[in-house]
């Protein structure tokens, strides 16, 4: 009868389940206030990724010709406006359509990491149709291809049953027509002429 009255109070007793149950919830706590974090400066990184793409497009657009000084300079504007990325890396490129014979006419192809993006041929321009849009006769644009790597600050992966946040690199590919002039060109090598 003792037994049993011990074990009913023991079993009723409710003395120190507020430390038992901080004890467990700390740690998701914690590993959630860390992984708010990280997801804020993983999308932090995506806007300013593709906010940086779309000014150095806009910066772009605006020129009539640029130098390979002035086109390796907005790879500086890309560091600056994404400060605290793990590395980048841009390429430019202005291509014009020829409707008769369908296909791009390479004006220029510059890169600022030609061993990670290699600048574009008149060749390797030409699978560009599917993410270009349609052009009429003579019509060109600028692209802007940007990279940016992300490293996460911590693992937010839960004892091997999520991943979390992996390492990895944001792409942008921005279009953009000439604002104030037929097309853009670079003074080396200089544009060729119309076909």
């Amino acid at each position: 009868m003792m037994v049993e009255r011990n074990l009913k109070n023991f079993w009723q007793d409710e003395s120190g389940v507020l430390l038992a149950e901080a004890l467990i919830m700390l740690p998701l706590l914690i590993w959630a206030f860390l992984a708010l974090f990280v997801y804020w400066d993983l999308f932090r990184t995506i806007n300013t990724s593709q906010k940086a793409a779309y000014s150095i497009a806009d910066l772009m657009s605006r020129q009539a010709v640029v130098t390979p000084t002035y086109v390796d300079g907005m790879k500086n504007v890309l560091d600056f406006l994404t400060m605290g990325s793990a590395g980048s890396r841009m390429r430019i490129t202005s291509i014009q359509y020829d409707q008769p014979n369908n296909r791009y006419l390479l004006l220029f192809s510059h890169s600022s990491s030609p061993t990670k993006m290699p600048a574009y041929t008149q060749t390797s321009v030409q699978p560009l149709k599917t993410r270009v849009p349609n052009m009429s006769h003579l019509d060109s644009v600028v692209i802007v291809e940007t990279e940016v790597d992300y490293i996460p600050g911590f693992n937010t992966g839960v004892m091997n049953v999520g991943t979390g946040v992996s390492p990895q690199t944001f792409q942008q590919f921005i279009v953009t027509r000439p604002r104030f002039y037929r097309r853009i060109c670079m003074t080396i090598p200089a544009c060729p002429p119309d076909p």
